[in-house]
């Protein structure tokens, strides 16, 4: 996996912020590479049981369908 340093240190001084942060971007441009490599940098203060990763790609996760499916998941 190619780290993806450049947007990892735009990105980090959020982390702590209270918002939301948003990672968009063309099919198949590393989105989900870097958020998984965000996952590996918090995860050394974060509790893992605080962390929530969903890949709807995933035939695991079909059930959720809308937002109360997602909540009720949570």
């Amino acid at each position: 996996m190619i780290k993806r340093t450049k947007y990892l240190e735009e990105i980090r001084p959020f982390y702590n912020e209270d918002l939301i942060k948003v990672i968009t971007g063309i099919r198949r441009c590393g989105k989900s590479t870097l958020l998984k490599q965000i996952i590996e940098e918090i995860n050394k203060n974060v509790d893992n049981n605080h962390i929530i990763y969903i890949n709807f790609e995933d035939v695991e996760y079909a059930d959720i369908r809308d937002f109360k499916d997602l909540n009720d998941f949570i």
